[in-house]
């Protein structure tokens, strides 16, 4: 009958159990006195669920024990209450604050999913089994008792409990490759996801690159790196917050990982990309290919960095990659006092010991051809240059709300050579590095990234390994 197909799951757990009970009755026979119990009370008083109670209690049929069937995310509608729901665990989310009643209280967010559907999961207060739900793996099974299903913001259901549900963790769920009905490849992702928390599948074509950002007094490590589609298309750009690169074995060049829980976000250059925070995770699916221990490439700038201890940076190219190394304690200081221009060899991108680090010569005519002039940078095709030339204003500092709440330092000045001049910017404790140029001097710029904006001129980016360094003035005649 093709209007079973739509029937609530819940009547028709009724109509088994009174079936099982009255084993002379045939499932028509139950189901049109289900819908004749609806006429008799009226239209709109009653769904098939409550007419099947009543069908049941006329048959001297009493369902109290009968237990409660879970509805999976496909069957939820806005407005059910006290309803169990069955679903797979994705993901923590965010920790929210509500005034009430009673003063500020809490709320935790989650995301769960099924065959083909993510919902997001409110905890409202703090139940024992929240914590449960925090140690939880993506792919877990849990069922959820006592829910309120509400609607969302755009209309996609949610699912919302308090102190008064429970929750139980299957012995035995489905395979976890279950997690494969909700993965999108790279390449699907679009505008139509912007502000969506996503599963997507690709492949890393990019070595991840570590920095650090401020979060009120606390400096956190980012890592970030891009993916295409597995098929090649779609590139994205990858922001893991509060993630260090270490902390994420397999993840490297060629890697094919599925990233759960990663919000889409349009990046300053409009594109969209994908960002993830500490209820974020990555899968490895196929490890990247293993590359030798230690590199040789060519250092273009270091320099010592504020932080506890011995602390430097340094800028490395391999290829056409740009590898960020950073240094601690004894490490620290020798990679600073590096030349630019060196080729070096480093045993990982995050050293402590002299022995992981290695200079083996001097190539000057590398890095000249790094060096480029201001009306050339529209068309220079690597992201780390090398600048040489005049500053013309003082800098001036201001502090920028990113798109997250969080108060940056700014600091930007211009430079200029004989054939322009551009703007040049540096960011948190980089800014430090610009407070001390004067007005006229020659300077050199060892390691400035190259930044590019739809409708703006190219600018510099100052870094903290980054070197600035006072320049020689050319002979007589000769431009700078």
């Amino acid at each position: 009958m093709d209007a079973a197909v739509e029937r609530d799951p819940r009547a028709a757990a009724i109509v088994d159990e009174i079936l099982r009970r009255r084993p002379d009755l045939s499932a028509e026979e139950v189901w049109d006195m289900i819908h004749r119990k609806m006429e008799e009370v009226g239209a709109g008083y009653l769904t098939e669920v409550g007419a099947g109670y009543l069908v049941a209690s006329d048959l001297g049929i009493d369902l109290s024990s009968m237990p409660r069937q879970p509805l999976g995310l496909s069957e939820l509608r806005p407005g059910l209450r006290r309803v169990d729901v069955r679903a797979l665990f994705l993901c923590k989310g965010r920790e929210l604050s509500f005034e009430g009643r009673g003063g500020v209280g809490r709320a935790y967010e989650y995301r769960v999913f099924d065959a083909g559907a993510i919902a997001r999961l409110v905890v409202w207060g703090d139940p024992d089994f929240r914590r449960v739900l925090d140690t939880l793996r993506p792919g877990d099974a849990l069922v959820i008792s006592g829910a309120s299903i509400r609607a969302g913001r755009t209309g996609e259901v949610e699912v919302h409990v308090d102190d008064r549900g429970s929750l139980d963790i299957p012995r035995e769920g489905p395979p976890r490759t279950i997690i494969e009905s909700v993965t999108i490849d790279a390449s699907e992702v679009g505008e139509g996801h912007l502000g969506r928390p996503l599963v997507v599948r690709g492949r890393v074509d990019s070595d991840p690159q570590e920095r650090e950002y401020a979060r009120g007094s606390e400096v956190r490590p980012l890592t970030y790196f891009t993916v295409t589609g597995e098929g090649g298309g779609g590139r994205l750009r990858v922001v893991a917050w509060g993630r260090a690169a270490g902390s994420m074995p397999g993840v490297g060049r060629g890697a094919v990982v599925r990233l759960i829980c990663f919000r889409a976000r349009r990046g300053r250059d409009g594109s969209v990309e994908l960002h993830g925070d500490e209820g974020s995770s990555i899968e490895v699916i196929s490890g990247a290919p293993s590359r030798a221990r230690a590199e040789e490439v060519l250092l273009v700038s270091s320099d010592r960095v504020p932080g506890d201890g011995p602390r430097a940076e340094a800028a490395l190219l391999s290829g056409d990659e740009l590898v960020r190394v950073v240094a601690a304690g004894e490490a620290a200081e020798a990679l600073a006092g590096v030349p630019p221009g060196s080729i070096v060899r480093v045993r990982s991108t995050r050293i402590s010991s002299r022995g992981d680090l290695e200079v083996l010569g001097r190539r000057p005519d590398l890095l000249e051809q790094l060096t480029v002039a201001a009306r050339d940078l529209g068309a220079y095709g690597r992201r780390i240059c090398v600048f040489e030339g005049v500053v013309l204003s003082r800098a001036t500092e201001r502090e920028v709300t990113s798109r997250t709440g969080e108060s940056l330092r700014r600091a930007s000045l211009m430079i200029g050579d004989h054939t322009g001049e551009v703007e040049l910017v540096a960011w948190r404790g980089a800014a430090d590095k610009l407070s001390g140029l004067e007005v006229g001097e020659r300077i050199r710029i060892y390691g400035a990234l190259v930044v590019r904006r739809e409708g703006r001129p190219p600018s510099l980016e100052v870094r903290g390994f980054t070197r600035i360094e006072g320049a020689r003035r050319p002979p007589p005649g000769q431009k700078a």
